[in-house]
């Protein structure tokens, strides 16, 4: 019911949100700065240390991806439960008719718990929210919100082609908005305990959306299916769920800690950064303009889930199991996940008779067609492996991960047992496209226990072919200083870097799969927090880059300025850095093995020479490992 001038207005619960057509004052090039926050509304320490971390931030408006009031949405619970904490920019909340902002500057979504009160009167007696309340639009300057509710309960539905659907798609092909991100609670793809719900899997690119988050699942984490950004963001104060193994398009997954999105937005980029309650940047994420709802720039070549031709008899196959012309007729089919133990598999292959004693190696193959590979510049593979595997494309071994050096046949054991996180861990190699065919391609995998006695196997493979120019491929050979200083205007084109030494990556020291070694000082328990690392590469016309991929081992934590300008910042803390500040965490286990993956702005791009300076701070002196690589693509 909203009020106003002492008379009732009735809005009705069925009549569809209209898209709110903004003054033209609101639409201007000003930057927007905002946060959205989720899974937040239970009163106690953990929603004050989010709410403190955003009034730091000193949004212009926040947003939310649902579940405000827990448990049950109870008006006798909805006043401690928001307004105590994020009241300053909630405009009078009724029935409490507590003073706000004059304009109202907080734009939640309706989450399943707000809708245990019957019709979610509580959540839609408090707020004074633009059309229906339920499901509506805002827009500020180059940023169009539109917030959706993504329960079953929805009066307009929640299917693709509801009611509600219906008006988000209008509404988000009339705007002109330069960011349209779409907001709601349950999460179309998901990792964590809630999974993905494929109800709320709408085209959304398809209707112009730049992004999405959702929440439901208590974690963060961020996807790209077919080309759109999804981010679950759920860590806003009541509880942490646990990670699953990861849905395709999964790049980046964070759960130890409460925190919130902070989004900075003008006519040119929209920048996305998970911040944790105590200022630990988690992770950073980019649309630039020109590359706005594009196509997706990688074609999935091989996805995962998909089929494979295995054998699992413990015979050798020969020398030539590999080769595209090999007959794997008689071999066995199913999708991957494929093993056995762990109880995850999709497919359960055999081990042979004796569970003391299986088979070491299994074998997988599986064809795919390409028509031009000369549209592609490079391949992103990543394999899940339980324990090693060596990975042939066309016949030629192009990958290797846990497994001896050297030649290997069907009794080579893998390198060292898997366990733990490390099971459910993609391991990754950005290869040249021109190991693809015209036409028909195999990809051929060797997967080796480490031992007869191993417990369980695992094995799936996504393949994607990238558009567009690796400008610094891995491995590249980088200039670093490793005094632990940071030397006045180094990450700047102009810095004279000469003196420096210089190496291919992988860069770092204690792990033992470094190509150059770096130094940490005289002592092993007081190392040196950061080491810089600078690298040049050459652009020929700079206006024709719609975009740039980045992909970074940062063992423990690291900003990429390119040009001078930071363009990526990875668990270090928000605000100004310096020689001696530390990794919000320290990065352990599989993660150590990790490329972070992320979209970057083209805007500090010259025609000529270019610059990245690279910053790896550590989270602890007595860190016993340091790991650096990059890869940069223009899209």
């Amino acid at each position: 019911m909203r009020r106003v001038a002492g008379l009732a207005v009735l809005v009705l619960v069925s009549a569809p949100a209209r898209a709110q057509v903004p003054a033209h004052a609101d639409v201007d090039s000003a930057p927007v700065r905002f946060a959205i926050i989720g899974d937040y509304g239970l009163s106690g320490p953990n929603e004050q240390a989010v709410a403190d971390l955003v009034h730091r931030l000193r949004p212009e408006f926040v947003a939310t991806v649902g579940d405000n009031n827990y448990p049950s949405g109870s008006a006798r619970t909805i006043e401690a439960n928001i307004g105590r904490y994020y009241g300053k920019w909630i405009g009078s909340r009724r029935p409490f008719l507590a003073a706000g902002p004059r304009t109202n500057r907080f734009f939640p979504a309706l989450g399943n718990h707000d809708w245990e009160a019957p019709g979610a009167r509580p959540h839609l007696d408090y707020f004074d929210l633009p059309g229906n309340e339920r499901y509506y639009d805002v827009r500020r300057g180059p940023v169009h919100l539109f917030i959706v509710d993504s329960d079953p309960r929805e009066p307009d539905g929640v299917t693709a082609d509801s009611i509600q659907a219906l008006w988000l798609e209008r509404a988000l092909r009339g705007s002109d908005a330069t960011w349209k991100l779409v907001l709601f609670h349950h999460a179309p793809f998901s990792s964590a305990l809630h999974g993905s719900n494929l109800a709320m899997q709408w085209p959304f690119r398809e209707w112009g959306a730049s992004a999405v988050v959702a929440g439901h699942d208590h974690s963060y984490e961020r996807l790209e299916v077919d080309g759109l950004p999804y981010f679950v963001n759920g860590l806003g104060g009541h509880s942490r769920y646990p990670f699953g193994p990861p849905v395709a398009g999964s790049l980046v997954r964070y759960n130890a800690s409460y925190g919130a999105m902070w989004v900075e937005a003008d006519d040119d980029a929209c920048t996305f950064r998970f911040v944790t309650a105590e200022g630990i940047v988690v992770d950073t994420f980019v649309l630039a303009s020109r590359g706005a709802v594009e196509a997706p720039q990688g074609l999935a070549l091989v996805r995962r889930g998909t089929d494979w031709r295995y054998l699992d008899d413990g015979t050798d196959p020969g020398p030539f199991w590999a080769d595209p012309g090999f007959d794997d007729g008689a071999w066995g089919t199913g999708p991957a996940q494929l093993g056995y133990g762990d109880g995850d598999e999709a497919t359960v292959i055999g081990f042979g008779p004796d569970p003391n004693a299986k088979h070491v190696t299994s074998w997988f193959r599986r064809e795919f067609f390409l028509s031009d590979p000369t549209a592609f510049s490079a391949l992103e593979l990543r394999v899940l492996r339980d324990d090693g595997a060596v990975v042939h494309l066309g016949g030629v071994e192009v990958f290797r991960t846990n497994m001896p050096a050297g030649p290997i046949d069907a009794s080579t054991p893998a390198s060292a047992s898997v366990a733990g996180a490390e099971e459910s861990a993609l391991f990754g190699v950005t290869l040249p496209a021109s190991l693809l065919a015209s036409g028909r391609n195999v990809v051929a995998v060797e997967v080796h226990q480490s031992s007869p006695a191993s417990s369980d196997l695992s094995f799936d493979l996504e393949m994607t072919a990238i558009a567009g120019t690796v400008l610094v491929p891995r491995g590249s050979t980088w200039r670093y200083l490793d005094d632990g200083a940071i030397p006045p205007g180094w990450s700047e084109p102009a810095f004279d870097d000469s003196a420096w030494s210089a190496g291919p990556a992988q860069l770092g020291y204690g792990e033992g799969d470094e190509a150059t070694t770096v130094g940490f000082g005289p002592d092993p328990d007081r190392k040196r927090i950061t080491t810089l690392f600078r690298h040049a590469f050459f652009v020929a016309d700079a206006s024709a880059a719609r975009g740039l991929g980045l992909r970074i081992l940062r063992d423990d934590g690291a900003v990429v300025r390119l040009n001078g300008r930071e363009a990526y910042r990875s668990n270090l803390p928000m605000g100004p850095i310096g020689p001696d500040t530390r990794a919000g965490f320290a990065v352990a286990g599989a993660d150590e093995n990790v490329f972070l993956e992320t979209r970057l702005s083209p805007g500090p791009l010259v025609d000529g020479w270019n610059f990245l300076a690279v910053e790896v701070h550590q989270s602890d002196p007595a860190s016993s490992d340091l790991s650096f690589d990059l890869e940069l693509v223009l899209r």
